[in-house]
């Protein structure tokens, strides 16, 4: 199990970072936390698909439509984008845990110490997955 705990308001932000997304247009085929043993900390992954050549243009799309749910809800917290690693949709990781798994719209699945694709998930809370 993981040695850092993820707080309930940190999931809460990313779950809002990724209705935000939805809601820009931002296409997020899988949201979750996955925590790194060697580094000691959880990130947030958000595969998308069709991710550019160029990531930074993605990374600014999802910058701007952050920033605009900021302006119209200014008392709610949303996830710093610093926190999150935006991968594309075919990543190994996404790819192996979508063979496994499948999780439509938001919700909270943990999957902790499993082998997926070649990788050892320690710990992961996932939000979405979709095929």
């Amino acid at each position: 199990m993981a040695e850092e705990q993820l707080v309930t308001s940190e999931i809460e932000e990313g779950m809002r970072l990724v209705r935000a997304l939805d809601d820009g247009g931002f296409p997020v085929k899988a949201a979750l936390w996955l925590y790194s043993g060697d580094a000691q900390r959880w990130r947030f992954v958000i595969a998308t698909t069709n991710l550019p050549k160029d990531i930074s243009a993605r990374i600014r799309q999802a910058v701007d439509i952050a920033a605009a749910w900021r302006a119209k809800h200014p008392g709610e917290a949303l996830l710093d984008l610093a926190r999150v690693s935006f991968v594309g949709e075919y990543d190994k990781l996404i790819t192996g845990l979508g063979s496994v798994l499948r999780v439509e719209g938001l919700s909270q699945i943990r999957f902790t110490n499993n082998m997926v694709n070649g990788f050892f998930v320690e710990d992961a809370l996932i939000h979405r997955l979709a095929a």
